[in-house]
């Protein structure tokens, strides 16, 4: 037995209460595969029983050993263990994980070579596939699709969310006929904006211009969305003294001001050392008389600043690095 067998069948032997314990305290991928050797287990003869728990042999029943109640208790101990949502996450894993895991191979495997395989596919297959991947390897197979690929891939990758056991078995099953050696895909979460942006900061400045681009063509609201989150209104500040004086002279004091209302006192002292003194005093002068405000509305004028500090590094006056690189004014 591997050690996954024999740690599914004393929590099993041990309940629920204590599986809920053990499992708080161990990571989701231990517990992926205790979970995965539970729901396989089925009837649990008493001479396996007593390789793991040989203490506990005068109070098994000698003949019948005990029968896993399989996903049902997996599911029950996930839950008290992790909650529900992350217990569902893991569930909806273990569900399909005899298929195989594509990522695992495809970790191995040349982008250029993968990116080739894919060129001819359906974009939502391929976004599928790619979101289970590290996000370094999802940016190199993307920007060696074609072109027209690109944004649409991206598109997918944002807007799918949980892909059901039937689509995945469906996807393996077009794929392997050229792949044989992949095997399977089993169910994961993928997807989703976080997704995007992880990938987007594995690609050049100039590869996420093309594709923002189209996807401004596409999908206005979705570019949108990404561009919020790849750069923060939090981040102008971590720019140097001379970029964040250059951004301040471009906002007016209103717009600055409502933007400011969230903003942790490190922001706040950032952006007074870099304005002049008697902006400042009016600043927190209006800072302190301000009275509640809508969140939509402080978001809505940082979304603002935002939009001046990207135009500003298309037009070469700011150059955000923030990729490994100091940010400089140019």
């Amino acid at each position: 037995m591997t050690g996954a067998e024999k740690s599914a069948i004393l929590l099993l032997y041990l309940g629920p209460e204590a599986t809920a314990k053990v499992f708080s305290h161990m990571d989701d991928g231990d517990i992926k595969r205790i979970s995965q050797s539970m729901s396989k287990l089925g009837h649990v003869p008493r001479e396996e029983i007593a390789q793991v728990v040989a203490e506990f042999t005068d109070i098994t029943n000698p003949e019948t050993g005990f029968f896993s109640q399989g996903e049902e208790f997996v599911k029950k101990i996930l839950e008290k263990a992790l909650g529900p949502l992350r217990a569902e996450t893991l569930l909806q894993e273990i569900r399909t994980s005899g298929i195989g895991d594509m990522a695992d191979i495809l970790s191995t495997m040349d982008a250029r070579t993968i990116a080739n395989f894919f060129s001819q596919e359906h974009p939502q297959t391929i976004a599928v596939v790619l979101a289970k991947l590290k996000p370094k390897q999802t940016s190199e197979i993307i920007s060696l699709l074609p072109q027209e690929l690109q944004a649409e891939v991206v598109i997918r990758i944002a807007e799918v969310d949980q892909v059901s056991p039937e689509i995945l078995a469906e996807i393996d099953e077009v794929i392997r006929v050229e792949l044989t050696a992949l095997g399977g895909v089993q169910r994961f979460k993928v997807g989703g904006v976080e997704k995007v942006v992880d990938m987007f900061a594995h690609l050049d400045r100039s590869r996420e211009k093309k594709i923002l681009d189209k996807l401004d063509t596409m999908n206005p609201p979705l570019a949108e969305v990404i561009r919020k989150h790849l750069f923060t209104f939090e981040d102008i500040f971590k720019l140097d003294d001379r970029a964040i004086q250059s951004i301040m002279r471009e906002i007016s004091n209103d717009t600055l001001t409502l933007a400011m209302k969230t903003s942790v006192d490190e922001v706040k002292d950032k952006i007074f050392r870099n304005i002049s003194s008697r902006a400042a005093e009016m600043i927190k002068e209006d800072l302190e008389v301000m009275g509640p405000v809508r969140l939509s509305d402080v978001e809505k004028a940082q979304s603002e600043i935002i939009k001046i500090v990207r135009k500003m590094e298309e037009e070469g006056k700011v150059v955000i690095a923030g990729r490994g690189a100091e940010d400089v004014l140019v």
